[in-house]
């Protein structure tokens, strides 16, 4: 959605970020796949074969230089993947408290997000369902 707003640098962190976080779970799904070469297509960027070429560190330091709507950004599309197979899993419940406390957010960001990602989704298979 606004992943398009981030400059290179920044793209390549999200990028890495989002692959990590959709391998935590051990189950990196195909909904993840898609969600992961459509967001690198609005960034102009490849998916690297869905490979991290940051560690885990560089990319959570990267992460403490984002302006706050860049923060909101990441995190905001960063729940879209999370919620793109439907499973909310342990490993990312960690790791997203973990990167909500990098960014800033708070309990009420958080749960924000994941009702705003929520509502789309819903809009998106009522979408699906008229066109039918």
């Amino acid at each position: 959605m606004y992943l398009s707003m981030l400059n290179s640098e920044k793209k390549h962190l999200f990028l890495n970020l989002e692959i990590y976080l959709s391998k935590v779970d051990s189950d990196f799904s195909d909904a993840e796949k898609l969600i992961i070469d459509a967001h690198c297509m609005e960034m102009h960027i490849d998916n690297n074969n869905y490979d991290v070429d940051m560690t885990q560190s560089e990319v959570f330091d990267g992460l403490k230089k984002l302006t706050l709507q860049e923060r909101k950004i990441v995190f905001l599309e960063l729940v879209g993947t999370i919620m793109a197979d439907n499973v909310y899993h342990e490993g990312e419940k960690r790791l997203v408290k973990k990167l909500a406390e990098i960014l800033g957010m708070t309990d009420a960001d958080i749960d924000l997000a994941f009702s705003i990602i929520a509502d789309m989704k819903n809009v998106y298979e009522r979408c699906a369902d008229y066109i039918k």
